[in-house]
């Protein structure tokens, strides 16, 4: 089920979760976010909605609510379902042809974190032929989603990396992909993919911290001078691979274990700022 826990907000309507209606937003064109809630706090919130009005911006689409009232609405979700531990979608409904925004709903998802188990040894990933038409926009149910989809079942796999017609790797179908080799991390560069919350993050710590960070293409065949793989999104944080389909990589990287511990205090931190 799409929505969780016991009550969702619709255009500032407060609604059970069991009237909620999926078809509401079939139709049309709709931008989202998915935001974690730790402690009852919204991690990175202020990134977040700043991607969200970038992407209807490159859209062409006006959102009707601004950043502030937004925190407020996401806040009383919070507060009347009495969650300390989730995550928060935001979904922004347009009509095609008017672009005028119809409906704005905020609920809990479904939320699957990695295990113990998977942070240590790590999960896997293959390849999925296929691009985003806008990568730069958080848009709701594409065809490449649902392609990606069918690999990763097909398959049986954690994710499955895209790959565009020139044979580069660009990120994960619903996360972002980084590399690391020689002490540096590596990733594709930001026009040609949707420029994820935790990437962010992994990006700011990397230049606090002085640790090398290059975005460059990175085509498939460079794949046996990686040391280590990982995927980073809202619910990952910071996930190792440890096969990506013939390739396997090190879930123990120094560097890799150093970025899981230092995300981890940037959270960490981040919270005890909001108090």
């Amino acid at each position: 089920m799409e929505c969780f826990q016991k009550y969702y907000i619709h255009n500032n309507e407060i609604q059970t979760c069991n009237n909620f209606n999926e078809d509401l937003f079939k139709a049309g064109v709709s931008v989202y976010e998915v935001i974690r809630i730790e402690n009852g706090v919204a991690i990175f919130v202020d990134d977040h909605l700043e991607r969200l009005f970038n992407s209807a911006s490159i859209l062409k689409l006006k959102i009707s609510e601004d950043s502030s009232q937004i925190k407020s609405i996401i806040r009383k979700l919070i507060e009347i379902n009495r969650t300390e531990i989730g995550k928060i979608k935001i979904l922004i409904h347009f009509d095609s042809v008017s672009k005028m925004q119809q409906n704005i709903l905020f609920y809990f998802n479904p939320h699957h974190f990695p295990t113990a188990e998977e942070l240590v040894n790590g999960v896997s990933v293959g390849f999925c032929e296929a691009m985003r038409d806008v990568p730069n926009a958080k848009m709701h149910n594409t065809e490449t989603r649902k392609k990606a989809n069918q690999v990763i079942a097909e398959k049986k796999l954690f994710e499955a990396l895209l790959v565009d017609n020139e044979g580069y790797i660009t990120e994960g179908s619903r996360s972002n992909v980084l590399f690391i080799s020689q002490n540096t991390v590596f990733s594709a560069p930001e026009h040609d993919i949707l420029q994820g919350i935790a990437r962010k993050n992994v990006k700011r710590i990397c230049i606090n911290n002085n640790i090398k960070f290059v975005e460059k293409r990175i085509p498939k065949d460079d794949l046996s001078n990686m040391e280590a793989l990982f995927l980073t999104g809202t619910s990952l944080k910071i996930l190792p691979v440890a096969n990506l389909e013939t390739y396997s990589f090190s879930t123990s990287n120094t560097l890799l274990s150093r970025l899981m511990a230092l995300y981890d205090k940037s959270i960490d931190d981040y919270i005890k700022n909001q108090g």
